[in-house]
Order: structure tokens, then sequence, then C-alpha cells
């Protein structure tokens, strides 16, 4: 998908969620956002995973996955709020506690990056793959390509099991709508366009 594009159709996104009241709006919109949201750009070898808030169950345990499997040496937890449940789900899935680095002040994707970046730098990361759910891929990624352009950034997305029930597909469906408000927020006050290096 170039990057004409994406802009099209996270744009049509956005206004389509507005109207999120017309009937059928359950039948397309998950079909919809599952087409334009997710990213999946795997690293065989990173310098570091980086597991970013807001979810806490699906994400520590994909992060202590590869992290087993041998794709980094270190795990950096980011962002306030379920730091502390990250580094504790980490800890259990066996990642040592040495291997393990949390930023806990960051309140937001932008300053997930933000933060991360003087971490990243004092550990001399080139290469790093974001851990996060499917429908904050796309947005994570934009937004840590244009704040760290020096680093190579790979993402690796994660779900929770309940999130195949008809109540969680609900939950889910709702925090992939917020993102279309949200992508082209970045993109208008912060400057972080849409697309990625991946588009």
């Amino acid at each position: 998908m170039n990057q004409r594009s994406t802009l099209f159709f996270l744009s049509l996104g956005g206004w389509l969620a507005l109207v999120a009241g017309v009937a059928g709006f359950s039948v397309w919109f998950p079909k919809f956002w599952r087409a334009v949201l997710p990213l999946e750009i795997p690293m065989s070898r990173a310098d570091a995973l980086l597991v970013l808030g807001g979810e806490s169950q699906a994400r520590p345990v994909e992060a202590a996955r590869l992290f087993h499997a041998g794709v980094a040496p270190r795990i950096l937890v980011i962002g306030t709020g379920d730091h502390e449940t990250n580094r504790r789900a980490l800890l259990k899935s066996g990642v040592p506690a040495d291997c393990i680095v949390v930023e806990a002040k960051s309140e937001s994707t932008l300053e997930n990056a933000d933060f991360a970046k003087p971490i990243l730098e004092s550990l001399g990361v080139r290469k790093a793959l974001l851990v996060t759910s499917s429908f904050h891929a796309r947005r994570a990624l934009a937004t840590f390509q244009r704040r760290l352009p020096g680093i190579d950034f790979g993402v690796a997305t994660s779900r929770i099991g309940w999130w195949d029930t008809p109540v969680g597909r609900g939950q889910e469906d709702r925090w992939a709508m917020i993102e279309f408000f949200k992508i082209p927020a970045y993109w208008l006050v912060h400057g972080i366009p849409p697309w990625t290096r991946a588009d």
C-alpha cells in the first residue's frame, strides 16, 4: 500500500467511524480496520524488545516468547500505569530481572518514543522490535520511526484471547475505532503522518 492509498483509507476510516450508528457497522468495521491498521514487521534479531503500555495481558507474554526465542537480549517496558504489571508478567514468564529495563513516566505513544530515546541511545540500540496490539501497530511504528530515525524498528503484534469472544470483539473494535481519531490527530498536532517505511 503506497502513502496516498494509506492516507485515503485512514481518512476514510475516520469519517466512517463518525457514522458508527449506521446499520451494519458491526459487520463492516471489524473487516475494515483489520485491513488498514495492523502491521507485522518481524525481526529475527534485534537489540531490544519494546513492550508498549496500554495492554498488560498479551503484550508481555508475546515479548517473553520472543525473548526466549533469542530475538533480543533485553526488554524495555515503556509507559506508566501498567509498567509494573508488565514487568511482573515478564518475570513470571522466566525473563531475568537484569534483562528488563523500565521507563515508567510516559503517558502516550508520543511520550513512549520520546522517553525511550535516551534509554535506547544509552544501550546502543540500533534495531528494536515494538510489541503492541494490532490496532495500535501503525501509529506506534510511525511515531517511533519519526521520533527515533536512527533506529530500525519492527513490529510484533499480540492479542488477548478474550477478544475472540462476542463481548471481547466489541472492545477490540472500539479501541480500533479510537485509532482513526488518534492517527489524524498525531499527524496534525505532532507532524507524524500515518504511513511508515513499510508502506
